[in-house]
C-alpha cells in the first residue's frame, strides 16, 4: 500500500496509564520509504544504516517542537539471526522454521542485537545526554497483525563485555500472565555470541507491568546465568501496532559487582487479553481457575 505507521514514545518512572507517558507521537499511513537503509519520514523521524546490518542512527524532530532526538546506535557484535541454525541451537538441523511464539510476527524474518546507545535527547525544552547499552531488533517479511498472542522480549546488559537476549512465549494462567516458554536467545560476551539452549523468566506485575523477574538460561558452553531484576521505570506501548499493547519496563541488575540496565517488553495482543479477560472472553473462565 505504500504506507508505515510511524510511532515515537517517551516515558520515564512509572506510566500505568497513557495520560501520565512523558511524549507519544503515534502517526498512521505515513508515506513509506523506497529505501529502508536510509530515509527521512513525513513524521520527522530519520533513520541511517551507517554501518550495515550493525551500526544506526536514528534522529527524530517533532513537528510541533516538543521532542527531538539524534541517537547512534553501535552493535557490540554480529546480530542473532533467530533462523540461522548456526546460531540459533533450537533449529540447528532444520531448516530454521520456529514458533517464535506471536505467529508470523517474527517467523518471516526477524534478527537482534545488543549495542552502545550514545547521543542527545530534548523533550519539551529538558536537555539529555543518552549513553546506554540495550538491545534493538529488526523483522521482515510478510506477517499478520492479529494479536490473538503473546510473547516477551527481553534484555540484560552490562556494558561492552555482555548481553543476553530471551524471546518468551506468554501464556494467562489462574488470571496472571505468565512466562510459559522458551523460543530463542543469546548470550554475548566480548564480542562473541553463543546460542541459549534453555531459559525461564518468572516476574511480578503492577497492572500489566513487569516490575521484578528472575532470569535463569543455559548457553551452548553449558554455562549458566542467573539475573534478578527490578523495574525502575515502566509504560504501556499502545501505538507499536494497533493490535498490541507493549508493556515496557527498564530493569536494573547486579551482578558481580556490575551494575546494568535494560528494557524488557511484554507484547501482549489486545484479542489475547479480551480472550481471557472480556466479559465475552471464550478463555475467561480457564484464566481465573
Amino acid at each position: 500500500m505504500g504506507t508505515t505507521i510511524s510511532a515515537v514514545v517517551v516515558h520515564s518512572g512509572f506510566s500505568t496509564q497513557p495520560e501520565t507517558i512523558d511524549f507519544t507521537d503515534p502517526q498512521v499511513h505515513v508515506p513509506a520509504p523506497e529505501v529502508f537503509s536510509d530515509f527521512t519520514l513525513d513524521s520527522g523521524l530519520s533513520l541511517q544504516a551507517t554501518d550495515a546490518p550493525r551500526d544506526f542512527r536514528v534522529r527524530y524532530e517533532h513537528m510541533l517542537g516538543e521532542c527531538r532526538f539524534d541517537l547512534n546506535f553501535r552493535g557490540l557484535h554480529e546480530p542473532f539471526d533467530v533462523h540461522d541454525p548456526q546460531q540459533n541451537p533450537l533449529v540447528a538441523g532444520t531448516s530454521g522454521e520456529i514458533d517464535t511464539g506471536l505467529g508470523d510476527v517474527w517467523a518471516n524474518g526477524h534478527y537482534d542485537m545488543i549495542g552502545h546507545v550514545t547521543g542527545t535527547l530534548e523533550l519539551r525544552g529538558k536537555q539529555y545526554e543518552v549513553d546506554c547499552y540495550d538491545g534493538m531488533d529488526r523483522s521482515w517479511g510478510p506477517r499478520a497483525e492479529v494479536g490473538n498472542r503473546a510473547a516477551a522480549w527481553i534484555h540484560v546488559t552490562f556494558g561492552e563485555e555482555f548481553g543476553l537476549h530471551l524471546g518468551m512465549s506468554l501464556a494467562m494462567r489462574d488470571g496472571e500472565i505468565v512466562y510459559d516458554g522458551f523460543k530463542f536467545g543469546y548470550v554475548m560476551e566480548h564480542g562473541e555470541v553463543y546460542g541459549i539452549t534453555e531459559a525461564a523468566v518468572e516476574a511480578s506485575r503492577v497492572d500489566l507491568l513487569p516490575v521484578s523477574n528472575h532470569i535463569t538460561a543455559t548457553d551452548v558452553r553449558g554455562k549458566r546465568h542467573e539475573f534478578f531484576g527490578a523495574a525502575i521505570g515502566g509504560a504501556p506501548w499502545y501505538s507499536f501496532s494497533p493490535a498490541y499493547v507493549s508493556c515496557q519496563s527498564l530493569f536494573r541488575y547486579e551482578h558481580g559487582g556490575r551494575v546494568g540496565y535494560a528494557e524488557a517488553t511484554d507484547v501482549l495482543g489486545l484479542e489475547f487479553l479480551a480472550q481471557h479477560n472480556s466479559r465475552h472472553g471464550r478463555l475467561r473462565s480457564n484464566a481465573l481457575l
